[in-house]
């Protein structure tokens, strides 16, 4: 064996010992020629990601006969292949249902619907946090490559929106999701 094949064994075998124990560099000796080491470790956490998320604003002039639903697409991506949940918190906190506040205390509330898989034309109703059943992640790159999703959809009854006392009211939603 040549002295080349000698220390490449000997770094190798060193550096197969070294990894699962230490994580430091060694410096080489000094002559003619020096070897130094050091490990390289890498690790792939599974991550998810939500984005493009857009504030919402609904204008009404009129007291109406239809429900109001108002949809917007959003992206969810991860790094690896999976399952992912999504759950929803608003202002009421708790299992207070989905609402929307006015400066007097008045509440409108409203429900919300999500659909994780953009070919089905009706999404999964969501409660407040309550985890939804479990959707097929996608490995794209950052905000979907441009290419939102999923849809989150709120539904505001009519009887809600024309019993309204206030001329305006407020909220906001948490949404989470998580790698099952």
């Amino acid at each position: 064996m040549t002295f080349f094949q000698q220390r490449l064994l000997m770094f190798l075998i060193s550096g197969l010992l070294a990894i699962p124990l230490s994580f430091a560099a060694r410096d080489g000796q000094v002559g003619a020629t020096s070897t130094g080491e050091i490990a390289i470790r890498l690790e792939l956490n599974q991550g998810i990601q939500i984005s493009n998320l857009k504030d919402i604003q609904i204008n009404i002039s009129n007291q109406t006969d239809e429900d109001v639903i108002i949809s917007q697409r959003f992206c969810v991506r991860a790094n690896q292949d999976g399952r992912y949940t999504i759950a929803a918190e608003g202002d009421g906190g708790g299992s207070q249902p989905f609402g929307l506040f006015s400066r007097d205390g008045d509440k409108i509330n409203f429900e919300l619907y999500f659909r994780g898989d953009l070919s089905l034309d009706v999404g999964d109703r969501l409660y407040p946090n309550v985890l939804s059943r479990e959707y097929n992640l996608e490995r794209t790159g950052i905000n979907c490559d441009g290419q939102n999703n999923v849809e989150l959809s709120l539904r505001i009854p009519v009887s809600q929106i024309n019993a309204a006392i206030s001329s305006e009211y407020d909220g906001f939603l948490n949404l989470t999701v998580a790698i099952e």
